[in-house]
């Protein structure tokens, strides 16, 4: 038995037909769009919906796109996934490659979602409701005219794992046959191996994947394409892999907390300063504890509880 989309929704939140059919069709028209600034340089667009369509998302997920397959293999916006884990199933391994895609949420068009729901969910909704749900979780670009996913949706992270599904498992597969570790986290690909002179295949492997592939259209960002072993730093989504294949924050990054741990101790630091030293040393007590510990020795434990328990 299908479900009827406009009928679930309506006892969801209370709406009229009218109202329920009103919001779908408006939706991909709905975003508050701004920009971050990246780390790497340069801005980052950011898209969210306005409120009605974000809690639509949110029932979405917890009763539609639950039902959606994702790999193994995606490390991110998952439970019980972490920066952390994706970086240690490479630890053990001397060789690295890493790929990014080019503009990966924005590649994923509201025909590459119908496909994919009909591929997954068509026992359990009519096509027009799939399409209906792939309007309600992308946005219209004003230059393309095209509907996509954005960053920014709380839709996008979970549709955007499950859609590389065959995409995981094509990869997975061939590097399983040639003992070469693979993890996707979001658009970073992070392939290691212990077997010299292999990485030079994956490249052209992945090409030739993504041309496989029905749905969807994805293009390597090469300025991103790195690979690296023991005789150079080893970095997994952020996480250093040192030569005694143990994770670690990282020097540089050590430098920088340990001197605005400094600097707040004179009362020099301003409260977004003391934000982002906040994250910094919860990302260091979750990679490499010991560090963290170093620090209560250094700067005494009441100083960093003082940090740590400081509101936003």
């Amino acid at each position: 038995m299908t479900i009827n989309l406009i009928t679930s929704l309506q006892e969801a939140f209370g709406l009229s037909e009218a109202k329920v059919l009103h919001l779908i069709a408006r939706s991909p028209y709905s975003y508050k769009i701004y920009t971050i600034p990246k780390k790497s340089g340069g801005e980052r667009v950011i898209a969210q919906p306005a409120k009605e369509t974000k809690y639509i998302q949110h029932w979405l997920i917890e009763n539609v796109f639950s039902r959606l397959p994702i790999h193994q293999c995606a490390s991110a916006y998952r439970t019980g996934a972490s920066i952390k884990l994706n970086a240690a199933a490479h630890r053990k391994n001397k060789y690295l490659s890493k790929f990014d895609f080019k503009n990966f949420f924005v590649s994923i068009r509201e025909g590459d979602l119908i496909n994919h729901f009909i591929r997954h969910l068509g026992a359990d909704f009519s096509v027009v409701d799939l399409a209906r749900i792939a309007r309600l979780s992308c946005i219209r670009s004003k230059d393309t005219k095209r509907l996509t996913l954005s960053i920014g949706a709380p839709s996008s992270p979970i549709l955007s794992n499950s859609i590389m599904f065959a995409f995981d498992e094509k990869v997975y597969q061939w590097c399983k046959e040639r003992s070469i570790t693979y993890t996707r986290y979001a658009d970073d690909l992070a392939f290691s191996t212990n077997v010299k002179d292999i990485c030079s295949d994956i490249e052209p492997m992945i090409i030739d994947v993504i041309k496989s592939l029905v749905y969807p259209s994805l293009l390597i960002n090469r300025d991103k394409t790195i690979h690296l072993s023991k005789k150079t730093q080893r970095r997994v989504t952020g996480v250093v892999i040192n030569n005694e294949n143990e994770l670690s924050i990282g020097r540089d990054r050590k430098r920088a907390i340990s001197a605005l741990i400094h600097r707040y101790s004179f009362g020099a630091l301003s409260k977004d300063e003391v934000h982002s030293l906040q994250g910094m040393l919860g990302f260091a007590r979750d990679i490499e504890p010991q560090f963290v510990f170093s620090m209560r020795k250094k700067y005494t434990s009441k100083l960093i509880d003082e940090i740590l328990q400081m509101r936003k």
